[in-house]
């Protein structure tokens, strides 16, 4: 089954999207950029850290690592030379709901990029040799990421959001889960995120749809049809206030909330008030943290979309001693925006700049690959740009101001700092 991309919406010249289901289930998309001489090929699960058991935390970080691991026919040594012997780039990443690996390449040298994946996904034999080298190899990952409070805080934010749920966790896991895994722990893991019916294969640049999904097609052909299915993991409570002490110079810290799954039209809002909160260098908080007081380097705030529910947080560093201001500044600002909403003026010129945003990021094959396969696991579908700024264009300053009142409830978000400082130091600050 193949179609085009539907007709209900414009599709732009530079937007050539073509869509299949192959015989064995795999859905494959492109998009024909046929002005370049290069292509980013892409396999995707809708699988994550967040399906992971209790006890096998970064259980799917260490797949994504095993991947490269070894086949019948290559060596780890020999997948990294058969990549770089076309000139080529290979790499992958876990996210909460998703595993995906890809790799760009000249267009003449994408079959060798697609067999080469193929024998990766497919045909990887995670030797238990390689399964300890690997194993201390994240671990050191892990003792690094440890040392990087600004990144950590973002960890300990999700648990607070979601303690003991499934998205409560670091998607590296820690170094007790990592220590316990073995090559039955790995292959069961590969047997749940990589099944026919799970995958989405992606790709973006000079390429032919019907040629290049005949390859993809026999590539994949031994990859199991229907997937292992578990169970819905617990969404788990929400903690207000979780406080690591560090001696770092800084503290780090987020405030955020619960909001909306990835596929609610009400993102659509969310992200013109996340940017007049601290998106952009116009926001509040950068505004008022960083220009008008000079209290912090880092200040801002961001949207997060999963399958099932969402995350807004305001998140800086700052000294110790500008903590409990800086603090003071953000629950100002936010009450504030609460309060005041948008002016029309400032609506619309928010509008413009995620519209111009939007646009600047599709100007390369990896991005405007990961569109494909994003739009499909969120929507079931791939929109183009322009339909996506129209959207972003409808919204009006009423569901603005909709989402507002849905979520700035500031008793009800969650505190999350690393830094020299007690949890009572905090609790008064964020009136908990």
């Amino acid at each position: 089954m193949t179609r085009t991309y539907n007709e209900r919406y414009p599709v732009s010249t530079m937007e050539q999207f073509r869509i299949s289901q192959l015989h064995n289930g795999i859905r494959f998309i492109t998009e024909s950029l046929p002005g370049l001489d290069t292509v980013t090929f892409g396999v995707w699960t809708d699988m994550g850290a967040r399906d992971e058991d209790e006890g096998n935390h970064g259980i799917a970080h260490f797949l994504e690592h095993m991947l490269f691991k070894g086949t019948p026919t290559h060596s780890p040594y020999h997948l990294a030379e058969a990549i770089e012997r076309i000139g080529g780039q290979l790499n992958a990443y876990t996210e909460r709901d998703a595993t995906h690996l890809y790799a760009r390449v000249l267009t003449d040298h994408l079959p060798a990029a697609v067999e080469l994946l193929a024998d990766m996904i497919v045909n990887s034999t995670f030797p238990p040799e390689e399964i300890e080298r690997e194993r201390q190899v994240v671990i050191e990952e892990i003792r690094k990421y440890e040392l990087l409070g600004e990144e950590r805080v973002h960890d300990l934010l999700m648990e607070g959001l979601w303690h003991n749920g499934a998205l409560g966790h670091p998607i590296l896991g820690n170094e007790t889960s990592v220590a316990g895994f073995d090559q039955t722990a790995v292959l069961d893991c590969w047997r749940r995120h990589f099944s026919a019916e799970r995958v989405i294969i992606t790709a973006a640049g000079k390429l032919d749809h019907d040629d290049l999904a005949a390859r993809v097609e026999d590539a994949f052909a031994d990859l199991p049809r229907v997937a292992v299915h578990d169970p819905l993991r617990p969404m788990g409570e929400i903690l207000p206030l979780l406080v690591e002490e560090d001696d770092e110079e800084q503290v780090n810290f987020c405030w955020g909330a619960r909001t909306y799954p990835a596929h609610d039209e009400r993102n659509f809002a969310l992200v013109l008030v996340d940017a007049a909160l601290g998106g952009s260098t116009t926001s509040r908080l950068f505004q008022e943290i960083r220009e008008k007081r000079g209290l912090a380097y880092d200040v801002s705030s961001y949207t997060l979309g999963f399958k099932d529910t969402g995350l807004w947080c305001a998140t800086g560093a700052t000294s110790p001693d500008s903590f409990a201001e800086v603090v003071g500044l953000v629950r100002r600002e936010i009450l504030d925006l609460q309060r005041t909403g948008l002016p029309p003026q400032e609506f619309q010129r928010l509008k413009e700049q995620l519209k111009a945003g939007m646009a600047l990021s599709l100007e390369g094959t990896a991005e405007r690959m990961r569109r494909l396969a994003m739009h499909w696991m969120t929507w079931g579908e791939v929109y183009p740009l322009g339909y996506l700024m129209d959207r972003l264009e409808r919204v009006t300053l009423e569901e603005a101001a909709g989402v507002m009142e849905e979520i700035l409830h500031l008793d009800s978000w969650t505190f999350a700092a690393i830094g020299p400082l007690q949890e009572d130091d905090v609790r008064g600050l964020i009136h908990v």
